[in-house]
């Protein structure tokens, strides 16, 4: 039809082309369809479907090798001897690809909201699975995107050839929970990595369980107690409890023994409520299996959040207690094998018995251990596979091994081929042996070393020189290929044969040991108390012998781990991964093919779309509040292999992860890891707010929480120069205590707690009682002389500031600091904020000092506010809430963001800040000119494309006119009034509006068509107002100098809106730079100089309470 024409193609042959496809290569084995023998003397082209690649005829053994680079998709064309024709179909995609690698990973794998988070690189230059050399030192530009996909902010790192690189960020205060990726842009490729952030509600009472054994066997009922407490140690009466069961039964996966899937239990009474003491009855089924019972547990007492907690109890065994292991994995029936066993940890429990189960007759048989014994012997009669499994006294499972025997009679399912290695790790110069089981007699196969292509080739019936073969009985084969260098980190052995019509293939991999370095973490001590000093040796060594190495240590409260596993892979693992198998095996069998039409003009064959899958990740709502104890990213051991590094125990007890990982000079990698705990006998802490208003009467009191049991001891509270002895006898775990100090004024409440005269803890904090009234700041101007200045103040005066405004520098950044400090969230005060807080960033001369830091935060938690007001469409309302987006609005919120990614450093494609005007085209025609001039005003110091903009923009102030009827009528006559929010479609508004607008077409190179008189009238009713922002519109206009701009700015208050305020600062901002420094007197006294965030500073009075006071110049 058309350009396209049908035709039914039947291929007959009794040849069957079996073929295996690599990057770069092309080997195809020709065998008789029925029989499987190998036939040669096979014609062979290989085409990608418009053209012929290249050709060959099969040898002796039926093979053909052809070099070619691989297309996605490719056809092999043959002709047998006796002239049958045979079509394969092929299909080829890279699954290893050997270039740069960079390990990128975090000092812990969850944060919350405004943690610092700690990044360290590290890479090398991969030729091959082995071969690596260092990375190209350049710089790199790492991203942080959080869970929503936004790009919160960027980091400049230096990637160094031998050290890597390193860097830091703070997570906005306001971060959203979820999955967070972090990108690297380097040599113009990018590289992920990611984090989790984690918001949670520290619930207000403890769940606690208590069961009525210590362990459980199958057949038996799981019965205990809930224990439900408030921090005070009250019950949690009547509350409505929900539970929820799911069981994973043990298994054996891979010889190891591991939990399945979860599978929910139903329970006879899923909700109950708790008695007066706080318990809940707990009466679960019994499992029938060794099991791990997941049990939920939801619990309400009618306040707003519900607690929900989750335990774990475990059925008939815990972890692995034993390791079982053999010298291969297979045996022949009849032969004696030799299994060995050996605790991994110190535990009461020992085997006593071991049972063996034959998976295919589920025939068993058990036998006692020898007391105090390491093995035992076994005699497997039939051939098959077997699990074994040992156990204790009790009957619980202590260790498990699957083991295959081979025999007569042995045969795989059908169409399926069963390779067993005998071990799972070999070293360079051993010998791999491979149990080859075929479902049938076979005397024919094709047996491959794969990886990034057919590394050797041999026949079943005359083996090549890399292996040798034992053909134990009709369906059995024994394969022994010695093992070496070069295999590492592993290689595919692959068996394909063809019989009947049919063929099967089957993969088995030979993991060969890649030398790692042994990086060993020790302290002095295992156990610490807060405060005390941790020393910590590193050392590094490779087969036993001290090498120098890069080493970066993190010490995380392993209850991090808990919450959240860590997703950075094992170090070795992510540099020397078990490599992918790059070839794909095909069968001229499987051709049969349709819609292969094609048009009369040859075109390069399309790639295949495959969607890329993504991973959700459960998140875990729990957090401790101290996370990382230290982070050391780049310490270098000796020629000794040492290195050392302290740091000091935080106040919080808890056990302690340190993670060790190192690269040396050759790109050898390693990983250590080690433990310590913080603990105390005794430790308190605070159950109390710190805040009141006055005439409130707090209930003070703490939380002792001790390891011993009816010990007296002695709390020694201070409060206001009055002290308070307690005698207390403390039980096992958390004891709240009531404090009988009378609390009515602020000041520091200080506790010790001593037992036998010796303190063993000891906090403080401070109380602040404050006015019931609600505050109200006063700005008041003073002049001040030398010497003494008496000040009027009312009473209760408090948060006394002093700032000098005798400069146009200070007057400038007392005005930035007053729309910094702005407590409103909406838009146009977020917006407000971000426009100077990107003014005091470019305003330092160090961003790497503490103050560039904390202006750093604040300019990610308002960005990242602003986002989070963002509607549909990325358009903006006054809150963020439903409805159409204001196109004004949506104007300042993507100016705002635009000055905030400048100063950052966050950049986006132009595009991105499209958006912006895609709200002002749909809108404009029914916008105030003054808005429609601001938006355009934006626009160009965007450079933004708004020429066209600018002359619609100039048209519809030139049909307007004078509008001289409405000279007289409504006016801004209020200095503190807005004319952008209040009176947008003043005559003021639209006289700003036009000499706005002439001087964004003097930028663009652009003429007016408004007439000269009408502009001149603008001119000079905006330059005769009393509003800051048209008179600093007319100074853009006419230009001017530092001191009209300093008098512009004397003239911005506390009262009038934040976006004037913040737009006259933005544009009067240059003209600070011009200004020589000023120094002036400081006050003497009790003032105390502070730092102010726009780069200024005031004097604050440590005091407050009297109406009068004194200040001396």
């Amino acid at each position: 039809m058309g350009g396209y024409r049908a035709t039914t193609v039947v291929f007959v042959s009794d040849t069957v082309a079996l073929s295996k496809v690599s990057g770069n290569e092309l080997l195809v084995w020709t065998a008789g369809k029925k029989q499987g023998e190998a036939k040669p003397g096979s014609e062979i082209l290989w085409t990608d479907g418009l053209g012929v690649m290249t050709r060959g005829v099969t040898d002796g053994s039926g093979t053909l090798q052809l070099q070619h680079i691989s297309p996605e998709r490719s056809y092999i064309l043959g002709k047998d001897a006796e002239g049958g024709v045979f079509v394969s179909e092929n299909f080829f995609y890279e699954s290893e690809i050997y270039n740069t690698r960079l390990y990128i990973f975090t000092d812990r794998p969850l944060y919350r909201a405004g943690d610092r988070v700690d990044v360290k690189v590290m890479g090398r230059e991969f030729h091959d699975p082995l071969h690596s050399s260092p990375i190209v030192s350049a710089p790199a530009k790492l991203s942080v995107l959080d869970a929503n996909g936004s790009l919160l902010q960027t980091v400049n790192v230096t990637l160094d050839a031998r050290n890597g690189g390193q860097g830091s960020f703070r997570l906005p205060e306001n971060a959203v929970a979820g999955g967070y990726e972090l990108r690297l842009a380097y040599r113009k490729q990018v590289y992920s990595s990611s984090f989790r952030v984690a918001n949670y509600i520290k619930p207000h009472f403890e769940i606690g369980l208590a069961l009525d054994k210590k362990e459980f066997k199958t057949g038996e009922a799981v019965s205990g107690k809930l224990q439900l407490l408030y921090p005070d140690g009250e019950p949690v009466k009547n509350a409505r409890v929900q539970l929820s069961l799911r069981a994973q039964q043990l298994s054996m996966v891979g010889n190891d023994l591991r939990y399945a899937g979860r599978f929910p239990v139903s329970l006879e009474g899923s909700e109950t409520v708790s008695d007066d003491n706080g318990h809940v009855a707990l009466n679960l089924p019994a499992a029938d299996k060794p099991s791990r019972y997941l049990l939920t547990v939801s619990a309400s007492d009618g306040a707003a959040y519900r607690v929900t907690t989750t335990k774990e109890i475990l059925i008939e065994r815990g972890l692995a207690h034993y390791s079982l292991s053999t010298a291969a994995q297979y045996s022949n029936s009849g032969e004696l094998v030799v299994f060995r066993y050996a605790a991994l940890e110190s535990s009461k429990q020992v085997p006593v018995t071991y049972e063996w189960l034959r998976l295919e007759d589920r025939t068993s048989h058990s036998g006692e251990l020898p007391s105090g014994g390491k093995s035992f012997t076994v005699n497997f009669a039939k051939p098959g596979n077997y699990n074994l499994t040992l156990r204790d006294k009790d009957g619980l499972i202590l260790a498990g091994l699957s083991h295959a025997v081979s025999g007569k009679g042995s045969t795989s399912h059908t169409g399926t081929v069963d390779i067993v290695a005998d071990k799972t790790l070999y070293q360079p110069g051993e010998t791999a042996k491979m149990l080859i089981t075929f479902p049938e007699p076979i005397d024919e196969a094709l047996l491959t070393l794969e990886r990034d292509r057919v590394e050797q080739k041999s026949l079943l019936s005359h083996p090549a020189n890399w292996l040798t073969l034992q053909r134990l009985n009709d369906t059995q084969y024994e394969a022994r290929v010695p093992v070496s260098n070069s295999f590492a980190p592993n290689i595919t052995f692959s068996v394909l044969y063809t019989r009947n019509g049919q063929y099967s293939f089957q993969n088995a991999g030979i993991k060969v040991a890649v030398p790692q370095l042994d990086i060993r973490v020790k302290t002095d001590k295992t156990h610490y108390q807060p405060g005390e000093l941790v020393n910590v040796e590193l050392t590094s060594s490779l087969k036993g012998k001290p090498v120098s190495a890069q080493l970066t240590v993190g010490v995380v409260d392993e209850m991090i781990y808990a919450l959240q596993p860590e997703i950075a892979p094992n170090i070795g693992k992510f540099f020397y991964p078990l490599g992918r198998n790059n070839v794909r095996t095909s069968s001229s069998l499987s051709f049969i093919s349709y819609d292969q039409a094609l048009s009369s003009e040859p075109v390069a064959p399309g790639a295949t779309n495959r969607s890329e899958r993504r991973v959700k990740m459960l998140e875990r709502p729990r957090r401790e509040e101290v996370d990382t104890a230290a982070w050391m990213p780049s310490l270098t051991t000796d020629k000794q292999g040492k290195a050392y590094f302290t740091f000091l125990m935080p106040d919080s007890l808890t056990r302690w992860r340190i993670t060790a990982r190192g690269m040396n000079g050759d790109g050898l990698v390693g990983q250590g890891r080690a433990y310590l705990r913080s603990e105390k006998s005794l430790y308190m802490k605070w159950s109390m707010p710190t805040v009141y208003r006055m005439g409130d009467k707090p209930a003070a009191g703490l939380f002792i929480f001790s390891q011993q049991d009816n010990e007296p001891v002695a709390l020694v509270t201070k409060f206001a120069g009055a002290e308070m002895r307690q005698t207390l006898t403390l039980h096992k775990g958390a004891n709240y205590i009531s404090l009988t100090q009378n609390i009515q004024q602020s000041g520091l409440l200080s506790a010790e707690l001593q037992q036998n005269g010796q303190v063993q803890d000891s906090i403080s904090t401070k109380l602040s009682f404050v006015d019931n009234s609600w505050p109200v700041e006063q700005q008041k101007n003073v002049m001040l002389g030398g010497g003494d200045n008496a000040l009027t103040l009312p009473e209760q005066a408090s948060n006394i500031r002093l700032q000098s405004s005798e400069t146009p520098q200070e007057i400038f950044r007392n005005n930035l600091d007053a729309l910094v400090d702005e407590p409103w969230g909406g838009v146009i005060n977020t917006g407000s904020r971000l426009i100077p807080l990107s003014l005091a960033w470019r305003s330092l001369a160090d961003h790497q000092s503490a103050a560039a830091n904390d202006i750093r935060q604040m300019i990610q938690d308002n960005r990242l506010r602003l986002m989070q007001l963002a509607g549909p469409g990325a358009r903006f309302t006054w809150w963020g809430e439903d409805g159409n987006g204001d196109a004004f609005l949506t104007a300042w919120a993507w100016y705002a963001d635009w000055q905030a990614s400048q100063a950052l450093g966050v950049t986006q494609q132009p595009e991105y800040w499209q958006h912006m005007l895609d709200s002002y085209a749909e809108q404009a025609d029914n916008m105030p000119l003054l808005h429609r001039a601001l938006v355009l005003a934006w626009a160009q110091e965007m450079n933004l494309p708004c020429k066209t903009l600018l002359k619609g923009l100039d048209e519809a102030i030139a049909r307007r006119g004078t509008k001289t009827k409405d000279f007289s009528e409504v006016d801004t006559s209020d200095i503190n009034d807005s004319m952008i929010l209040d009176t947008p479609e003043s005559p003021l508004a639209d006289a700003v509006a036009n000499v706005l607008t002439m001087t964004l077409l003097k930028k663009a190179q652009l003429k007016s068509t408004v007439m000269p008189q009408v502009q001149q009238y603008a001119w000079d009713k905006a330059a005769n107002s009393n509003q800051p922002l048209a008179h600093t519109v007319v100074l853009l206009n006419s230009g001017g100098d530092a001191t009209q701009a300093a008098a512009i700015l004397s003239g911005l208050t506390a009262e009038q809106s934040t976006i004037e305020r913040a737009l006259a600062m933005n544009w009067l901002a240059k003209y600070m730079a011009t200004m020589p420094p000023v120094v002036l007197p400081a006050p003497a006294g009790a003032w105390a100089k502070h730092k102010l965030t726009g780069g200024g500073e005031d004097w604050r009075l440590g005091w407050s309470g009297c109406a009068g006071h004194s200040l001396f110049w």
